[in-house]
């Protein structure tokens, strides 16, 4: 019976699996390490980490994690003979087998280049509002080949990391102080802009004052046949109530026009159109 456990033990399956097991160990310990340090750092200093130093930290604990267990996944494979032989050929053909797995693998590998890139040049940051394709949403969290986002309606989407570097993002908490939120409304042709444009701007100067240095504005984005499409550009000083923001204006700017009787002048137009 003895004889029969040393030989299980001197097995290249068990000695695989103790390889992996133990690198598993090690990037758990690792990591705890690692959100530890992090932790006493920002003790140290006494604030809390930006988005910026979280994006980045976050990855580089991945990066350590996934390092970790790639050499032991590849010291246990190493454990079997098979993949001695197999070694030796890969690195005859080197060349050949990296071109083809770059063109098999070339979403996954761009994905996986895309998210570092992400976590260091940081175009978005964990906690940020941005809009990807038409989606809007808050950064949850940045992974090697996908970012989460929770839309203000607390869906969450899935996005693959290289559309940040092929699409058009828009980031709402990065640069100027608060961000920009555009309504339209239309008025009648024959009613004086300047008017509208003033109580439309004592609504926006209620409800999103505008920050230091920038202004809120009224401009004509359509000339009709019969009306005026204009455009109220405002602040919201926090990016995630945007939504809300644009709400409430758009609820201030109807009530408003209907005590100036702007849409009645509109509704009696009609009428004699009609």
């Amino acid at each position: 019976m003895g004889l029969i456990a040393v030989a299980f033990y001197q097995t290249s399956w068990f000695k695989a699996v103790v390889y992996v097991l133990i690198a598993i160990i090690a990037a758990r310990v690792v990591d705890f390490f690692l959100a530890r340090r992090d932790a006493a750092m920002n003790k140290l200093l006494g604030k809390t980490p930006g988005r910026a130093d979280q994006t980045r930290y976050v990855m580089i604990r991945r990066l350590v994690q996934a390092a970790v267990l790639i050499v032991g996944i590849a010291m246990a494979l190493f454990q079997f003979p098979f993949f001695h032989t197999l070694s030796g050929a890969v690195f005859a053909s080197a060349a050949i087998i990296s071109g083809v797995v770059g063109i098999a693998a070339r979403a996954p590998l761009a994905n996986l280049v895309s998210g570092v890139m992400i976590a260091f040049s940081q175009p978005v940051r964990l906690g940020d509002y941005i809009s990807v394709d038409d989606v809007f949403g808050t950064v949850e969290e940045i992974r090697f080949t996908y970012t989460y986002i929770r839309t203000p309606d607390n869906r969450r989407v899935v996005i693959p990391n290289e559309a940040f570097a092929s699409q058009v993002v828009h980031n709402y908490s990065m640069g100027s102080p608060g961000s920009m939120v555009s309504v339209d409304f239309v008025i009648p042709l024959g009613t004086d802009i300047e008017v509208v444009r003033h109580a439309v701007l004592e609504i926006a100067d209620e409800l999103a004052p505008a920050p230091e240095g920038k202004s809120d504005s009224v401009t004509v984005e359509v000339l009709g046949a019969a009306d005026v499409s204009l455009r109220l550009h405002a602040w919201a000083h926090d990016p995630h109530e945007r939504r809300d923001v644009a709400s409430d204006l758009r609820a201030a700017i109807l009530r408003r026009l209907r005590d100036d009787g702007v849409l009645g002048a509109a509704q009696e137009a009609s009428s004699a159109a009609d």
